[in-house]
């Protein structure tokens, strides 16, 4: 899945928070938690403690930083097996607006949590608009060992 998803930037969500994003037409920034799918559920996340909207950033990094983050950081260990999961991948134009994980190790050090290399956010609501497409993965028995 990593090859689709790299020189990209993502949105993850469940499949029942992502109908509630198509409905609504947005993100809610204020709401997130409800479609958070995070690797830190922590009231002490950098960007929730902002209201920002949490993204993957895989749109450049070495191969070895971003592979430690998203099995370290607990991407891929959220995964349950029978759950459908939606990857919403940010267009383009977007991207200059996002926060990285940088400005937040300037601004926190490890004062707040975040992913380090791979952890971005979204200062504010997101439009349906500003996702290119996505992608729905479905967790089976025989394919959930990573």
């Amino acid at each position: 899945m990593l090859p689709l998803l790299r020189g990209r930037v993502f949105y993850v969500t469940t499949e029942e928070a992502f109908n509630d994003i198509c409905r609504s037409g947005w993100i809610d920034s204020q709401r997130e938690v409800e479609f958070f799918f995070s690797p830190a559920r922590s009231a002490n996340c950098y960007g929730r403690n902002r209201s920002w909207v949490s993204v993957y950033d895989l749109s450049n990094g070495a191969e070895s930083e971003i592979k430690k983050a998203l099995t370290g950081y607990w991407l891929f260990r959220n995964f349950r097996i029978e759950h459908t999961y939606v990857f919403l991948m940010v267009v383009e134009s977007a991207w200059p607006s996002l926060i990285s994980w940088k400005h937040a190790s300037r601004e926190v050090g490890g004062k707040e949590l975040f992913v380090p290399f791979v952890e971005a956010w979204y200062p504010g609501n997101m439009s349906i608009d500003l996702f290119s497409e996505s992608l729905a993965v479905s967790v089976h028995p025989s394919l959930a060992v990573i």
